[in-house]
């Protein structure tokens, strides 16, 4: 019953992201992303971290290193080494088999898990550290723990000399290693509940089933003794008695020389599908959507795109024209009209293949590349850094990032240098555009700036809105060319706030 309503709970949550309802999954808060994450300057322009941005409503990990990694592998920053995934040939190859995804990632449902809650599975050496510094007690206290609880009971009966000595040899002996014990109980708690809460998990991805069965069971059987400890009367005379730690700190060395290998490699395994499930389960909710191709030229094209958080019925396709290493395409058009959006997508579409996912939109060609988003700059009043200043800090670095990279800089600069006036905005955009076309970068550029959008060595593309009945409409198709329209004056009427024309003035 358990597995039922959980089934039903992600299936609800499933039905919802492919609906594009967003707004009702139960996702994270900004806060409750790693600070690294959620100040990063792609999750700060690209919206990922907002409560239906891309990083929240594709979350499907249930483990704290598969989150992380998720992260990290979308924001395309360096992973640890055991969990990287060589290329998307690992998501196409479990979305190639029919319902493989789906059944998958029930196999990663925990029963008791609450929505966006992470958990653990610890990995485990086959160490022997606590027996290495008591090497004589370990060959001594298997006939010493059977000796104590014998004597102790032919004493009560016959009345036999030297019990309280006994016992308080056993207690100092306890006293002498309880610090050690106490942390090797909570490795057998930790290793025993991943056991019983990934048990399907582990079965599931197992080549070994009956092997991988017993080492659980094992595992979480030695995991029920640790109960005890939460009363710490019992746990002291139990090993008065019989030294009952020790024999459960050997029952768990024998186990890590048994099973270690094996759990590691499954555990290992666990967090690399976890942690790239996420893109599956986005191929999987969007069978339309297509794998892209690398390039060995460093180009960028598609023959459509877009953004993968529009609602299906909402969705307008725009092609990408082919960008070469050094080429810039400056987009104009009037407020509202799908600038930034088409920027967005663009980014998100590398994003998405960059982690392995297909794209929404077909014939997908990118380089290995570094992406830069400058799109949403802010000031601080803490650090007495102004909004104008913020962004060219910001430039700065990209700038330098640009010189030290080995792969293709993809820049994404919305209406850049908005803080100072128009006549040095204009020069300095132009030299930095100039410094970004001889680092051989790619760069795009949405403005307002007609003056701007003239600069020959661009490629100039704007949207524009259609007027219908007398309202402003969109269409939010690119074309080629400068806009050749605004609508700002038009937009502040539509609100009431009276516009006086030329003439009144």
């Amino acid at each position: 019953m358990d597995f039922a309503k959980r089934t039903f709970q992600f299936l609800e949550e499933e039905l919802l992201r492919l609906s594009g309802d967003y707004k009702k999954l139960k996702t994270r808060e900004l806060w409750e992303y790693p600070i690294v994450v959620r100040n990063h300057p792609l999750c700060i322009d690209l919206d990922l971290c907002t409560k239906q941005g891309f990083l929240g409503v594709f979350d499907t990990t249930i483990t704290n290193e598969g989150f992380h990694t998720y992260l990290f592998r979308f924001l395309q920053e360096p992973i640890e080494d055991q969990y990287t995934i060589p290329d998307q040939s690992f998501v196409k190859m479990i979305l190639s088999k029919k319902n493989n995804a789906f059944h998958l990632m029930r196999k990663y449902l925990v029963l008791e898990g609450e929505p966006n809650e992470k958990f653990e599975i610890p990995s485990t050496k086959n160490e022997a550290n606590f027996w290495n510094k008591r090497n004589w007690l370990r060959w001594i206290f298997p006939i010493w723990g059977i000796f104590s609880p014998i004597y102790i009971t032919l004493g009560l009966l016959f009345d036999l000399p030297f019990i309280p000595i006994l016992l308080l040899t056993n207690g100092i002996l306890f006293l002498s290693y309880r610090r050690e014990s106490t942390l090797i109980w909570k490795e057998i708690k930790t290793l025993s509940q991943s056991s019983v809460r990934f048990q399907k998990t582990f079965v599931f991805l197992s080549k070994e089933r009956k092997f991988t069965k017993k080492m659980l069971t094992k595992i979480a059987n030695l995991g029920d003794s640790s109960e005890l400890l939460v009363s710490p009367l019992p746990h002291l005379v139990l090993n008065v008695l019989c030294l009952w730690d020790l024999w459960k700190i050997k029952t768990l060395q024998k186990w890590k020389q048994q099973y270690s290998f094996h759990w590691n490699e499954l555990q290992n395994q666990i967090i690399k599908i976890d942690s790239i499930l996420p893109m599956v389960n986005f191929g999987f909710l969007n069978p339309e959507a297509n794998f892209a191709t690398i390039t060995n030229d460093g180009t960028l094209t598609s023959n459509s795109l877009v953004h993968p958080m529009i609602p299906k019925g909402n969705r307008v396709f725009n092609p990408l024209p082919k960008m070469n290493p050094g080429d810039l395409m400056i987009v104009t058009g009037s407020n509202m009209s799908g600038k930034t959006t088409y920027m967005r997508s663009i980014a998100m579409s590398l994003l998405l293949a960059g982690s392995g996912a297909p794209v929404l939109g077909n014939g997908f060609e990118y380089p290995e590349f570094q992406i830069h988003t400058l799109i949403r700059s802010q000031d601080s009043m803490e650090d007495g850094v102004s909004f104008f200043y913020s962004e060219v800090r910001r430039l700065a670095t990209i700038i330098h990032n640009a010189d030290n990279s080995k792969k293709v800089p993809i820049l994404f600069l919305d209406e850049i240098l908005k803080g100072t006036n128009s006549k040095e905005r204009y020069i300095a955009t132009r030299e930095i555009l100039a410094v970004l076309r001889e680092k051989n970068c790619i760069v795009f550029l949405t403005t307002h700036d007609l003056k701007l959008a003239e600069m020959n060595s661009a490629k100039r593309y704007h949207f524009t809105e259609l007027e219908t009945n007398g309202k402003m409409d969109f269409d939010y198709q690119i074309r080629d060319g400068v806009s050749g329209s605004t609508n700002a004056l038009r937009i502040l009427q539509n609100e009431g706030i009276p516009i006086r024309n030329d003439k009144e003035n």
